[in-house]
């Protein structure tokens, strides 16, 4: 249900995407505002995104997550339900 939210408020890239890193500029030059303004923004919406991700977990979940972005939350959740769907597996054979 998070991604009909996200994909209807236009937020779904932050979930997919990681963040894109900052260019940098040759010595004695600096970065273009535009360029820092579009990264402040990038930041700003996955921490958004990773604040509703957080208040839908356990817990314990929410203590090992929360200093990730939303792109970084969602590739750990993957592993996690990754290895215990696994660790199942091998118990039920």
């Amino acid at each position: 249900q998070l991604k009909i939210v996200l994909s209807i408020e236009d937020n779904l890239n932050y979930l997919e995407q990681p963040i894109p890193p900052v260019s940098v500029s040759p010595v004695g030059q600096q970065v273009a505002l535009e360029i820092l303004a579009a990264h402040a923004a990038w930041i700003k919406g996955s921490k958004e995104i990773a604040g509703l991700m957080l208040m839908t977990m356990e817990p314990k979940i929410q203590r090992n997550l929360e200093p990730l972005h939303a792109h970084e939350m969602l590739k750990e959740l993957k592993t996690l339900f990754a290895q215990q769907a696994k660790q199942e597996l091998l118990q039920t054979t």
